[in-house]
């Protein structure tokens, strides 16, 4: 079983791991602000375990199909670049 202090330091580690991308990444790149949203998604979900409801369970399903929403996003929109800078 994980304590409160571990989940604590759970989204501690989330949040500081998010500054540094913020940091020292372009945030107009779709990679960079996908991999927030990620960051983000995950410290949303890490938060909630201590809930163990079932509307935790339900708020943790919609923050994971938002992350996969945003890194599908960012492929497409990665792609999409590539293919206009070699044309």
């Amino acid at each position: 079983m994980i304590s409160s202090a571990d989940m604590a330091d759970s989204v501690t580690q989330l949040r500081t791991a998010r500054r540094l991308v913020a940091e020292r990444s372009t945030a107009d790149q779709p990679l960079t602000q996908a991999a927030l949203h990620l960051i983000d998604c995950a410290a949303d979900v890490v938060s909630r375990l201590p809930a163990g409801d079932l509307e935790s369970a339900r708020e943790a399903l919609g923050s994971a199909r938002a992350a996969v929403v945003s890194a599908t996003y960012a492929v497409r929109r990665i792609h999409d670049l590539s293919r206009t800078e070699d044309a």
